[in-house]
């Protein structure tokens, strides 16, 4: 009767672009089936706590495959939130129940990439979230302006020694060095962390990080300090980052300073998931639309480093009110459009961490053994493939832009001139999405992405 069941809810698909169905994901838990009563009870993990209402349409999906049973008479079925776990942070008790931890980043200073750490935050709690924030901007915290709760004061854990209670706002942990220090904050007329060394700071940033007491989160955002320092590269490697949101102006210095950003968590293994392009426009009282920053490099951003996500946030004056007074614009009520991308971000990044999760573990490798040559294996839920080929055969499937016309897709690269010995020299995972390769000729561009690799194994499996 069981198998059944199962059988049934496998033709439940994902909903999140997986190609999979709910039963081989592991979200069907606890079945129950009573034949004497003809009952079938069980629970359905949402992905994750942001995605409760992904949850809801599995359980409407699979309340019609199983009615499809003729046997059975009683039919419960729980939508839950999973119980959160870090799998990476078996070291540090403070992060064991922190499922997810997404880095906020812009690298140049005044983008109003804390404003989208916030509003990220309580957007996700209105998905349902568990959610913290971590503002790790030791020299310049934002946190205290732009969230104030009533208390402001820091207290020792009562049941961890060592450990400090965050403060919550809204149903938001927060921690930053301007509430443990309120003389860091701006505006406070106290010099704070300003005249501290680098070496000084990354020791505060690791208390913050590993004295708090964080408790179940199902997302902590950190809001990254700017820069692509020894700072910034210790925060990323010392949390294991799942997942980075990228904040700019259109101005094209800001673009340029991101694109360094960008390429520290590429080589710290951290994929980008989205672009956010903040103070991209605003509508005048007579309802002109003007770019104060000159056109938008988002999407160019975007492709260059195939980064699945791109929004843009307006200039407003409600924006800046709420950034100013403490209360986060998401929670003032007004159905905005601003707000209402708040809530796309939101969406975009609960579900793109369920991919990379899927991705990570069906992600093909790209492998280079000198007795057999390049080495491709792809995996599936139930099956792994391996299939062979020649480095000269791969050097010729590179698709950059000296090897195809982009415009037309014509081959530039001639085949015949690949030196037949040709060899990889490095073979670099570039964020989630590809594998990067300089070849002994020379070539330092390859980029084959995950997609293209499959592409491969298939044709050689095929052939």
């Amino acid at each position: 009767m069981e198998m059944d069941i199962l059988s049934k809810l496998r033709q439940v698909p994902d909903m999140l672009g997986l190609k999979s169905d709910i039963v081989t994901l592991g979200r069907v838990k606890n079945v129950k089936v009573s034949l004497q009563e003809k009952s079938v009870m069980l629970t359905l993990e949402a992905p994750n706590g942001a995605l409760l209402d992904v949850a809801e349409q599995w359980k409407t999906d699979s309340m019609k495959r199983l009615e499809e049973l003729d046997w059975i008479q009683s039919l419960h079925i729980d939508a839950v939130r999973p119980k959160p776990k870090n799998l990476h942070a078996k070291r540090y008790s403070a992060l064991e129940n922190v499922s997810e931890i997404i880095a906020v980043s812009s690298c140049k200073g005044g983008v109003g990439k804390s404003t989208v750490a916030v509003n990220l935050a309580y957007s996700l709690v209105q998905r349902g979230a568990r959610v913290g924030i971590l503002d790790a901007d030791i020299y310049g915290p934002s946190l205290p302006t732009m969230v104030y709760p009533e208390d402001r004061v820091v207290r020792p854990s009562p049941t961890n020694k060592g450990f400090v209670l965050p403060l919550e706002f809204h149903g938001v942990k927060l921690m930053s060095f301007g509430f443990v220090n309120q003389k860091a904050a701006p505006g406070a007329g106290g010099v704070g962390a300003a005249v501290m060394r680098g070496p000084m700071v990354s020791k505060l940033i690791d208390q913050l990080i590993l004295a708090t007491q964080w408790g179940s989160l199902d997302f902590l955002i950190v809001d990254m300090p700017p820069g692509t320092g020894d700072i910034q590269m210790s925060l990323t490697q010392q949390m294991a980052i799942s997942a980075a949101v990228i904040v700019t102006t259109p101005q094209r210095l800001s673009t340029i300073d991101v694109e360094k950003g960008i390429v520290m968590f590429q080589n710290l293994k951290v994929p980008s998931v989205a672009v956010v392009e903040n103070m991209a426009f605003f509508d005048c009282i007579h309802g002109t639309r003007h770019y104060p920053f000159g056109e938008s490099h988002m999407q160019d951003l975007a492709e260059k480093y195939l980064i699945e996500h791109a929004f843009q946030l307006p200039m407003t004056q409600e924006s800046a009110f709420a950034a100013d007074h403490g209360r986060p614009l998401v929670l003032g009520g007004k159905c905005s459009k601003t707000v209402e991308t708040y809530k796309e971000i939101a969406a975009a990044i609960a579900r793109e961490v369920v991919r990379l999760r899927h991705k990570a573990l069906l992600a093909p490798d790209l492998l280079f053994n000198s007795a057999r040559g390049i080495l491709l294996r792809s995996y599936t839920s139930t099956e792994a493939k391996e299939v062979t080929l020649s480095a000269a055969h791969l050097r010729a499937q590179c698709r950059c832009a000296q090897c195809i016309d982009e415009f037309t897709g014509k081959q530039l690269l001639d085949g015949t001139k690949i030196p037949t010995d040709i060899v990889p020299t490095t073979i670099q995972r570039k964020g989630n999405y590809a594998y990067a390769v300089t070849w002994s000729d020379g070539h330092a561009a390859s980029l084959y992405t995950d997609e293209h690799l499959h592409q491969l194994i298939s044709e050689i499996s095929s052939s």
